[in-house]
């Protein structure tokens, strides 16, 4: 996310109607009138400013893989979010708009997890290309049903779609999970690395066990059954 800065108009428009105020009751044509005009403007305009100052929102940044069909795909999937948070808006049912929310937070922690990492874009193809897509056609249905619902009609309906999104609700989670986990998996493999090089590079104090001290660490039951030969 990041802030922009919306500028008001409304000031402008303030100043506009003060001068033009000035120039119909007092004329424009002297050098007084003017003087006038640009001091009533000036302070409609700040009038304007302190009654409709400029807006600071906050909105989201355009993806920065380093892939570019990555990027088209995160900026398509963040435009079906927001149609899907759109169709939530619309539905009033509170059990079925909380799994929504879910739904909409949980795809938005797998697109940041694809911005950070790329290369797992194999394994969110049907994903984004689907999933998201179905999800978004389910909604989208029941928004428009929703004035029928609201009158106790397409109940068998609407009961349907909650449980779908019971289910992809669900799905959502572990996909995510499965993201997580084979994230943590690369970093192991990383560590893993860095780790042999720096013991082939002498870099480590860590000294390699003795064969019989790893022979007791690694078999808690060495030497039990030896201690009466003795």
């Amino acid at each position: 996310m990041e802030k922009k800065t919306i500028r008001s108009g409304a000031p402008f428009v303030c100043a506009g109607a003060g001068v033009l105020l000035v120039a119909l009751t007092l004329g424009i044509g002297t050098v007084a009138q003017y003087i006038i005009a640009a001091a009533v403007g000036a302070a409609a305009f700040a009038v304007g400013r302190k009654a409709f100052p400029d807006r600071v929102v906050e909105v989201e940044r355009a993806p920065q893989s380093g892939n570019a069909e990555v990027d088209a795909l995160i900026a398509e999937a963040r435009g079906q979010l927001d149609a899907i948070a759109a169709a939530n808006d619309a539905i009033a049912e509170p059990e079925l708009s909380a799994q929504i929310d879910d739904i909409e937070a949980t795809c938005r922690r797998i697109l940041a997890l694809l911005e950070e990492q790329p290369n797992m874009l194999s394994s969110l193809r049907t994903f984004l290309r689907y999933y998201l897509p179905a999800t978004l056609k389910l909604l989208d249905a029941r928004a428009r049903l929703e004035n029928e619902v609201q009158q106790g009609q397409n109940a068998q309906i609407a009961a349907r779609i909650r449980e779908a999104m019971a289910a992809v609700q669900t799905a959502f989670h572990k996909q995510l999970d499965a993201l997580s986990e084979y994230r943590f998996i690369n970093l192991e493999s990383e560590m893993d690395v860095l780790a042999d090089m720096l013991k082939s590079d002498g870099l480590t104090d860590e000294a390699p066990a003795a064969p019989q001290e790893a022979q007791k660490e690694e078999d808690p039951f060495a030497g039990l059954f030896t201690q009466g030969e003795k």
